[in-house]
């Protein structure tokens, strides 16, 4: 009876040992391996498009001569530029600004105003690339001394974004497909797509005034756009 006994503690024993063994077991082969990866890609695109900010500054003794002048000019380039096919609802008046201009006493430390300044700028939409040169040439001609930037775009991105998207994806799909070949593990379905904002900015080429006003007429070399897209997979 003594002896029954005792193998009935020996059984029980193992049978918790045993079972402890399978929970621990049980537990490491449902821990699995987490893989992240971004996927980017890149469209270049020709634009179609080209942004010009420019504008007049004028001075004179009192605000409404240098206003006037300023004016002046400005509707002269207007009219000019429409000549060259420019539709009028892409012409926009960007700021318009009049301030005083001082004159410094060193003497007494005091200041006076001794004039004017009035300025107007504008933005010019051009979607005929072939004239971007011509609308430069023109406006200087009719007054504008200022010129601030002229940045070629794209007037419809959205089909060009999306290609890049697609690449951007597959991009991903193959890292992941790489490191769980390396890990010898099988990936199935990612458990979370993410689509990364990104900001395709167009570049901005600036000139500066005296260049502009030479008699050697512009030439414009749009190039292409670089449009970016980025994704991150989780499997």
């Amino acid at each position: 009876m003594a002896g029954g006994l005792a193998s009935l503690l020996l059984l029980s024993t193992f049978l918790v040992f045993f079972t402890f063994k399978v929970d621990a077991s049980s537990a490491s082969s449902q821990a699995k391996t987490e893989i992240t990866v971004k996927g980017q890609a890149s469209v270049y695109v020709e634009p179609d498009i080209a942004i010009l900010t420019f504008g007049v500054l004028s001075e004179d003794v009192s605000a409404n001569a240098a206003y006037s002048q300023t004016a002046a000019k400005i509707n002269k380039t207007i009219d000019a530029v429409k000549k060259l096919g420019v539709d009028p609802k892409d012409i926009k008046t960007l700021r318009i600004n009049v301030y005083p201009k001082y004159s410094y006493n060193k003497d007494d430390g005091t200041s006076k105003i001794v004039g004017f300044y009035a300025s107007t700028d504008l933005t010019v939409t051009v979607r005929n690339l072939s004239i971007v040169g011509k609308v430069i040439d023109s406006a200087f001609k009719n007054g504008v001394n200022t010129f601030n930037s002229l940045t070629f775009d794209i007037s419809n991105s959205s089909p060009y974004y999306n290609q890049a998207l697609s690449k951007a994806l597959e991009n991903a799909k193959q890292k992941a497909a790489t490191i769980a070949k390396g890990l010898g593990i099988s990936l199935g379905k990612p458990k979370s797509v993410t689509e990364n904002s990104y900001v395709n900015t167009p570049p901005i080429v600036y000139y500066k005034a005296e260049a502009m006003t030479s008699s050697t007429s512009t030439q414009i070399q749009p190039g292409t756009i670089e449009i970016k897209a980025e994704v991150t997979l989780v499997y």
